[in-house]
């Protein structure tokens, strides 16, 4: 058998990329690539690389020297010029590009020495039925605040003191992160704390003393006040050629059409659509209530189409998945909403400060949309799958502006009434 050249190497690499539903501009990114290194290789008298060749080309490329191809490194310019050297040399060594995976092992933050007490303490997380988002998020937590105990000197739990987790705790304010995030270490470092004091680890009770976080939560900001000519725009930024864009297109059509909520999206399965009777059965992740929605024609198109020509091969029984190797279904902690942020910032729409502007503020998109149409609250709150209208009204009746202006009373009559009421 012939040994692969550089031409036959790159075309299995690109088919890989355009299997994992990768963007026509990755695809073009990853080809330039390919022919530089080839024009590169050429210049040297080879016909195929070595790792060292791999090296000396990512260094001209970035002015970034490597010592191995999996070095974990900040430079993005390096970065660029290393991933489809990768996915070439994975082609070269008989085997298959890992489209997805990381290309430096994971950097391991908490200290070796503290290592069997984090560990004991996920363990126990995990015992207590914790959804492992939850205990990723909590493994976190622990490893800043034991690599922090580490620079500090301290060389055991029991000489940690108060002054420690305040030290620790100033430092991450004045990174000025999101009031959200902030809130999110304090519950997953309280949580680690307590496990330490019942454990015997450390001698005082510190969870106690981590300041008081209040951040707001959905519902008390308002969400981006979509417009349909916003939605068209988003859409229109969408590949729908490319797997991903097939697959984004579906789930934003769902959500601005029937108001699925984001953890829905995450779970939905085939089985749920009626395509006779064109509609989708579900229910409901947040509030456990059965829901039939009609499924209009576009959108079921869409995931149809997604379905058959754009999800890749995958054991789970979720409709979309991730597109990267092992293609599996959303999770618990995915950040599903940024891919719309994403198309909105290609269509030029701007939003405000303090305004929500993920997947779930299409909801409120749908209805005021409703709304304006005149159709019933009573509806309203069936289609957005709501336990009770109150839901409805408290989230969603004060961004209905138009009808909101038409029970706007005049100052000048609220000023006569009250004078008529003074005499």
């Amino acid at each position: 058998m012939e040994a692969p050249d550089m031409r036959e190497v790159s075309a299995r690499v690109i088919v890989a990329l355009t299997a994992a539903g990768r963007s026509r501009t990755t695809i073009k990114r990853h080809t330039a690539e390919f022919n530089a290194f080839a024009g590169f290789l050429e210049a040297r008298g080879q016909a195929l690389p070595a790792e060292a060749d791999c090296l000396d080309f990512i260094a001209e490329r970035s002015g970034v020297r490597l010592a191995g191809l999996r070095e974990p490194i900040s430079s993005r310019h390096a970065q660029l010029a290393r991933r489809p050297l990768m996915l070439l040399m994975e082609v070269l060594d008989g085997g298959v590009p890992r489209v997805g995976q990381a290309t430096a092992p994971p950097v391991e933050r908490c200290p070796a020495r503290f290592r069997p007490v984090r560990d004991e303490y996920l363990a126990a997380c995990r015992r207590r039925g914790n959804a492992e988002a939850s205990v990723v998020t909590k493994k976190r937590a622990a490893d800043q605040f034991l690599a922090y105990l580490d620079e500090v000197g301290r060389e055991t739990l029991d000489q940690v003191q108060a002054r420690d987790l305040a030290g620790f705790w100033a430092r991450r304010q004045h990174r000025g992160y999101a009031p959200k995030t902030t809130g999110s270490l304090r519950s997953a470092l309280a949580d680690f704390l307590r496990h330490l004091r019942e454990d015997g680890q450390i001698r005082e009770d510190l969870a106690g003393r981590l300041p008081p976080q209040r951040y707001p939560r959905r519902g008390q900001s308002a969400p981006h006040p979509w417009t349909a000519g916003d939605v068209r725009l988003v859409l229109e930024q969408i590949d729908r050629q490319s797997a991903i864009g097939k697959r984004d297109y579906a789930m934003v059509l769902l959500t601005v059409r029937l108001g699925v909520r984001v953890g829905d999206l995450r779970r939905l399965e085939l089985g749920w659509f009626d395509w006779r009777a064109k509609t989708l059965a579900l229910t409901q992740h947040k509030t456990g209530v059965p829901l039939t929605l009609p499924l209009p024609g576009d959108v079921g198109w869409a995931v149809i189409d997604y379905i058959r020509h754009g999800r890749p091969e995958a054991a789970c029984r979720q409709v979309f998945v991730k597109h990267r190797y092992p293609f599996t279904a959303f999770g618990s902690s995915t950040s599903v909403g940024c891919r719309l942020s994403y198309y909105a910032r290609r269509a030029g729409i701007v939003f405000g400060a303090g305004r929500s502007h993920g997947l779930h503020s299409l909801r409120g998109a749908l209805a005021v949309a409703m709304l304006q149409d005149d159709t019933p609250p009573p509806v309203v709150t069936a289609v957005l799958g709501h336990a009770a209208a109150n839901t409805t009204a408290a989230h969603y009746l004060r961004l209905d502006t138009e009808h909101l202006r038409r029970c706007a009373l005049d100052v000048e009559d609220v000023l006569d009434a009250e004078q008529g009421a003074r005499r």
